[in-house]
């Protein structure tokens, strides 16, 4: 049996990353709807790393987006230091 990243991986290279049902590549439904969720929250995950290397492209600070967040400056920058900072 395959796991969950596995699948997710197999879904999210198909078709150019638009991948397929995924109803479809999952037996059960109610785990097709696992997929699905993991699938949005891995884009949600990518949309705010983004939102926040342009932030930081921008000039903001650690702060400013640590406040947005709701976390500190330092926890910011721990968070999301690796995706805008490291190349």
């Amino acid at each position: 049996m395959r796991t969950a990243e596995e699948m997710l991986d197999e879904i999210e290279s198909a078709d150019g990353g638009v991948g397929p049902d995924p109803a479809a590549t999952v037996d059960d439904p109610v785990l097709a709807r696992i997929v699905v969720a993991q699938m949005r929250l891995r884009a949600a995950e990518r949309a705010l790393d983004g939102a926040v290397m342009a932030a930081r492209d921008a000039g903001l600070s650690w702060q400013a987006i640590g406040d947005v967040l709701g976390m500190t400056r330092q926890g910011a920058n721990k968070r999301f230091h690796a995706a805008c900072c490291i190349p």
